[in-house]
């Protein structure tokens, strides 16, 4: 009886550069998302009365029961959380992807606090509502995910994805509703998180090595991982673009509750879609050869 040894995992398959790639790739284009969100949005007349009209539709009725989610997300827990996912990874035998994953969660977060210093909202809209932009929220809402993501093995990561697709869909809609934050602000702390993933992933070490912990598991619950985000995404785009068409029906008065409604949307999915794209890119959707087993015997 011979034992076959284990194979890699889809981190590992094929040459570096293609992991380093598509990585890369990911970090480029949340390197050009930024700053053309916030020329569109927040730098012309026309992007600022669209973002404030959602933020006319605020209402004390359509606030969350708490806003414990956000409450949450403060330095104390970012760094709990650093320090939660350094040891996870040590404990795995892949500190050097620790590291990393803390990496991911501090650079976006000071990358958020920076641009929010130095990205100004002139006033050309006749606004009064100060720059909002990133959201730090939902910045290190998304990080947060990415780097757990990182270091979780790989048979757990589709609960893990879930869950926190949802916290960070619920943060990102909930500073909408409370009128913290416009939807360029979501939009800009996706492409921070983004960034900084994709520049990790690319230049970091690497992630799965094909070793026992980093199995994909049943084939089932990332088949419906991937048909969840998929229709999520798109569902949540169709009825943010049907909202804003109401909002904008009017004549010459504009629906700001239908607006706002087509914001929280734009932002959740804004939010399901970098997700979606991460999971994708992770190789998450793919039918694993190391599924059935990792050992097995040759007769």
């Amino acid at each position: 009886m011979t034992l076959t040894p284990e194979r890699s995992a889809p981190d590992s398959r094929g040459p570096s550069v293609s992991r380093r790639l598509r990585w890369g790739v990911l970090a480029a284009l949340g390197f050009v998302i930024v700053p053309s969100v916030y020329a569109a949005a927040v730098l012309t007349p026309v992007g600022q009365r669209m973002e404030d009209a959602a933020l006319g539709g605020v209402r004390e009725s359509d606030l969350f029961s708490s806003d414990t989610a956000l409450n949450v997300i403060s330095v104390p827990v970012i760094l709990l959380l650093v320090v939660v996912i350094v040891a996870v990874a040590f404990a795995r035998r892949r500190l050097s992807v620790g590291l990393g994953a803390g990496a991911v969660v501090l650079a976006s977060a000071a990358t958020s606090t920076l641009l929010k210093r130095i990205a100004e909202r002139p006033e050309i809209a006749e606004s009064t509502t100060p720059n909002s932009f990133p959201s730090g929220h939902a910045t290190i809402a998304l990080a947060a995910l990415f780097a757990v993501l990182m270091v979780t093995p790989r048979r757990f990561r589709p609960i893990v994805t879930l869950v926190g697709a949802g916290y960070a869909v619920f943060v990102a809609n909930q500073t909408v509703v409370y009128g913290w934050h416009r939807v360029s602000d979501i939009v800009g702390a996706c492409a921070i998180a983004m960034f900084w993933l994709g520049v990790v992933r690319a230049f970091g070490p690497r992630v799965d090595r094909g070793l026992r912990g980093d199995r994909d598991g049943r084939r089932g619950p990332r088949r419906v991982v991937s048909i969840v985000l998929l229709v999520a995404t798109g569902v949540t785009l169709v009825v943010g673009v049907a909202a804003l068409v109401v909002g904008l029906a009017g004549d010459g008065a504009h629906d700001h509750a239908a607006i706002l409604m087509a914001g929280r949307l734009a932002s959740s999915a804004s939010v399901l879609a970098v997700v979606t794209v991460v999971w994708f890119l992770d190789g998450m959707h793919h039918a694993l050869r190391t599924d059935p087993a990792t050992l097995s015997t040759a007769r």
